[in-house]
């Protein structure tokens, strides 16, 4: 059998499962309306990748130092925390992040175009 062949598809399905083994925390408060205009989106996102585990935290309920809500930080499979936040930033951005910017609309996502510099860049 083909070496390149078989390297391929052992990269496929590592790339398969590290999509996979992605978690979303969604921090929130029952209280917040920014988190009432979001919640529906997590729930949404949550039926169209069920591969992807989605966990939710009432900061009222625990003792969460997130600094505000709503608030969503994806841990990869690569180690790396992608934090997103805010009413406007969440909606704009998490399926993206999800699809790993993969998709056309997807590619122009970039440090430079989520906040016009390179330093408000969230990934942690």
């Amino acid at each position: 059998m083909n070496k390149k062949l078989i390297s391929y598809g052992i990269l496929g399905l590592f790339l398969l499962s590290c999509v996979s083994a992605m978690t979303i925390n969604f921090f929130y408060s029952d209280s917040c309306p920014h988190c009432q205009k979001v919640k529906p989106l997590i729930i949404e996102m949550q039926n169209k990748y069920p591969e992807k585990t989605f966990r939710y935290f009432d900061v009222n309920q625990g003792s969460y130092n997130v600094g505000g809500v709503p608030y969503i930080e994806i841990d990869t499979c690569d180690g790396r925390t992608i934090s997103l936040r805010g009413s406007q930033e969440i909606p704009n951005y998490l399926e993206c992040e999800l699809q790993e910017m993969s998709t056309p609309e997807c590619l122009t996502y970039s440090a430079e175009n989520k906040r016009g510099d390179t330093d408000s860049w969230f990934i942690k």
